[in-house]
């Protein structure tokens, strides 16, 4: 049985913060403004030093945070105006996203979307906000993997992870059962390799959320 090599665990290491620093953001354990010493995300997020470091710089590539010398790491402020600047570009390259994935995604893949769909609506039905959020991250990671395009991905990362914070500011368990229904009907189209019909269903989704956002900030 062969081991993994050690840049792989690193590269791990580092994914694995990069998460939960991330879901911290989101869930706005690390709140926004707030100015964080790196030994006080180390020890929230229980990884070492070189992993969190790594994360940070991610992040802040992300625009999550920003790393302020010999201060500390600040976490990005919430301005409404900005949720429809998050959500308005990924009404055109979602879509594309989709349609991708279901052209290229293999059997592991279909299997990995189609238990996240299930476990989203599981959570939506109970009113779980917390566990709806590390299941559209997982989501949005599957489908980016099966997608077989390595520039989308590095594009909507970001604006998924912002939308997601801008939700569960502004509105925590209302609507989870429409986003749901929303991504389980994505996720049908592209577990079926229907293409069209994933892009398609893809746009319907972003456009609800891009109304709902426009809605916030009006």
């Amino acid at each position: 049985m062969s081991e993994k090599s050690p840049e792989k665990s690193t590269l791990s290491l580092v994914h694995s913060a990069y998460l939960a620093i991330e879901y911290k953001i989101v869930t706005l354990e690390f709140r926004p403004g707030s100015l964080l010493t790196e030994k006080s995300i180390i020890d929230a997020v229980g990884f070492g030093r070189t992993p969190v470091r790594e994360a940070i710089q991610r992040l802040t590539l992300e625009g999550l945070t920003e790393v302020r010398p010999r201060l500390g790491v600040m976490v990005s402020e919430i301005r409404p105006e900005d949720y429809p600047r998050a959500i308005e570009p990924r009404v055109t390259l979602e879509p594309l996203l989709a349609r991708s994935a279901a052209r290229f995604a293999g059997p592991h893949d279909r299997e990995t979307i189609q238990k996240c769909t299930e476990a989203m609506l599981a959570c939506a039905a109970s009113g779980d906000t917390l566990g709806f959020l590390q299941e559209d991250k997982a989501l949005d990671e599957a489908i980016s993997n099966a997608a077989a395009n390595p520039f989308l991905p590095r594009i909507l990362a970001p604006l998924q992870i912002h939308s997601r914070r801008f939700w569960y500011q502004y509105y925590g368990n209302d609507g989870l059962s429409t986003s749901a229904e929303g991504h389980a009907e994505v996720c049908k189209a592209i577990v079926a390799g229907d293409a069209e019909r994933a892009a398609a269903t893809t746009r319907e989704l972003m456009e609800y959320l891009f109304a709902q956002s426009k809605a916030l900030s009006a």
